[in-house]
């Protein structure tokens, strides 16, 4: 009996049921894939997860080409009334797929441990040391020679690593849990505040190409989460030692007796600053007389003139050199807790 062209149209009917959604699985698949990795930990991270997801593949292929087989060679068919042949069990299949993924569960681990080595690995001279602190909700990087970069809404602060030398991290919450995620890296460490006595969480890798990678807050840490994002540029050593001079270099160098004037200032609770309102002249260095009478650590900064202050603890005073600034209202604002503003004054 020759097929006729309604029986061709439901096997290739058939045929495309099945290849559809094995098609699309594969092309979301490679839509998931991370991205490729710029860092040397990165990498084994990403030889992990493809080790996984071929696992996850033949697996899946294999369980569902059964169910598949199943399905079509012993459907029923019509006028077949007979019920078939039944059995209680079979030893070797039941072994086998008790073995499958006992192996399974066993190559995991063994790779899975051999990674969280790499990524955990400390060398002894690290190229660069910077102390990172995470904030409700910015970020500030102090390097181990003074420099110091802090982060406001308006400006995203910027990580300076050298290109093919270990960079340490040391990871600090100034309020609640925060993590230092770069996706292009393919690493992610929490920020936590364990108290004292117990120290930081820290985060070596060694980045494996120059350039510039985006970088955020991976750790829910309140209405201004999203705002916790940065940068990272990484450049060969020579570029790297003159960044970091220059960001050394643009620190004002006044001293409290070159100024005029002196602004007090104090940071009272529930993140306010008193007074909320300060006047200055214009065309002249002036101080800010910084006392923070709050229980959590405080800053000054000033955005229009990308000045950052040094940070005060609770119950102490620093006197912060403001450069002349040209007539106008500006913002001043606490780099640590953002929303805590007030309003400068320069008058004419």
């Amino acid at each position: 009996m020759q097929p006729t062209a309604t029986s061709s149209r439901t096997r290739w009917r058939s045929a495309i049921r099945v290849a559809a959604p094995l098609l699309l699985i594969f092309l979301l698949g490679g839509c998931m894939l991370p991205p490729e990795p710029k860092t040397e930990a990165g990498k084994d991270v990403f030889n992990l997860y493809l080790l996984v997801l071929a696992l996850a593949v033949i697996v899946f292929v294999g369980v569902e080409g059964f169910l598949v087989y199943a399905i079509v060679r012993y459907r029923r068919k019509p006028g077949d009334d007979t019920l078939p042949k039944q059995y209680h069990g079979n030893n070797k299949i039941e072994i086998v797929w008790t073995a499958i993924p006992t192996i399974i569960v066993f190559v995991l681990f063994t790779f899975s441990m051999i990674t969280l080595a790499e990524v955990d690995a400390k060398s002894d001279h690290p190229g660069a040391v910077i102390e990172v602190d995470g904030f409700q909700w910015q970020w500030t990087f102090r390097y181990s020679n003074g420099a110091v970069v802090n982060g406001s809404a308006a400006k995203l602060p910027v990580l300076a690593v050298p290109v093919g030398e270990p960079v340490r991290l040391i990871l600090k919450s100034l309020d609640v849990n925060h993590a230092f995620f770069v996706p292009d890296f393919l690493i992610k460490r929490d920020l936590i505040d364990f108290g004292e006595g117990i120290p930081p969480n820290e985060l070596e890798f060694t980045v494996t190409e120059a350039g510039t990678y985006s970088g955020q807050c991976a750790e829910f840490c309140g209405a201004g989460h999203a705002d916790m994002r940065f940068s990272v540029q990484a450049m060969a050593r020579a570029d790297y030692d003159a960044y970091i001079a220059g960001l050394l270099a643009a620190v004002p160098s006044a001293s409290p007796a070159d100024c005029g004037t002196t602004i007090k200032l104090a940071a009272v609770q529930s993140l306010k600053f008193d007074p909320q309102s300060l006047s200055a002249p214009a065309g002249e260095s002036f101080c800010i007389e910084f006392t923070n009478n709050d229980t959590v650590v405080h800053d000054v900064g000033i955005g229009a003139i990308e000045f950052d202050g040094t940070d005060v603890q609770p119950g102490e005073t620093f006197t912060y050199v403001i450069p002349a600034m040209d007539a106008g209202d500006y913002e001043f604002h606490c780099n640590i807790h953002p929303t805590m503003t007030g309003t400068l004054t320069v008058g004419s």
